[in-house]
């Protein structure tokens, strides 16, 4: 048995790539005036949620029961992929930076950020309050 349970590992891989993908948005925002560079964006929904229904990005075959598995738990795995953001037309100077289309995802993902930790605080005050009235 183990006193952090999926939930708050979940939560913890969820803080852990919202902060890289705050670090992605951030660099494109100040590129913004930087002739020819290319925005990017940090994408983790689909392997975060795959990995929180137990299944493994990468599965392995076993041949014999006395092989050894993949360490560590599937969330901690779990890793972004970083990918251009599609762009339309280019302006003449190439930057695919949209100024209004960063902000809004950078104004998402820090909501996303501070409701996750919100929850994994409430999670650790649940725990909290289980010891002290363990006395």
């Amino acid at each position: 048995m183990t006193i952090f349970d999926r939930t708050m590992q979940l939560l913890h891989r969820t803080l852990d790539l919202r902060e890289a993908r705050q670090r992605v948005i951030a660099s494109n925002i100040a590129n913004e005036e930087t002739p020819g560079y290319r925005a990017t964006d940090l994408n983790f929904q689909d392997s975060l949620q795959s990995a929180q229904r137990g299944r493994s990005p990468v599965t392995l075959a076993v041949t014999r029961g006395s092989h050894i598995g993949p360490r560590g738990d599937s969330l901690q795995r779990v890793m972004g992929k970083l990918g251009p953001v599609p762009a339309g037309d280019l302006p003449l100077d190439a930057n695919s930076v949209n100024i209004e289309l960063e902000m809004a995802k950078m104004s998402d993902n820090a909501m996303q950020y501070n409701v996750a930790a919100d929850l994994l605080a409430r999670k650790f005050r649940g725990l909290l309050n289980a010891i002290r009235e363990g006395r």
